[in-house]
């Protein structure tokens, strides 16, 4: 399975599948802190992105064995949220 991630809302699609690879491979702290996030209610759209940025970011500096269609996707999302 390969992620498209090309614009925001990709970006906001790609939490779900995320989370359940963490939940689903050992990471349940992370998976908390991601649903934390996506559960979240912002009354701006940029408060959204910024937090899936440093969730997204956390789980690329922390977890160290996701599969590379993964990381490839959380690369792209890093990007596209910090332009």
């Amino acid at each position: 399975m390969s992620f498209t991630i090309r614009t925001q809302g990709d970006v906001l699609k790609f939490a779900l599948p995320l989370y359940d690879y963490l939940s689903q491979n050992g990471h349940a702290e992370e998976a908390n802190a991601l649903v934390k996030v996506v559960d979240s209610c912002y009354p701006q759209d940029a408060q959204a992105l910024d937090a899936h940025r440093r969730a997204f970011k956390q789980i690329r500096e922390t977890i160290h064995d996701l599969p590379s269609q993964y990381l490839l996707a959380l690369d792209d999302a890093l990007r596209i949220l910090s332009e």
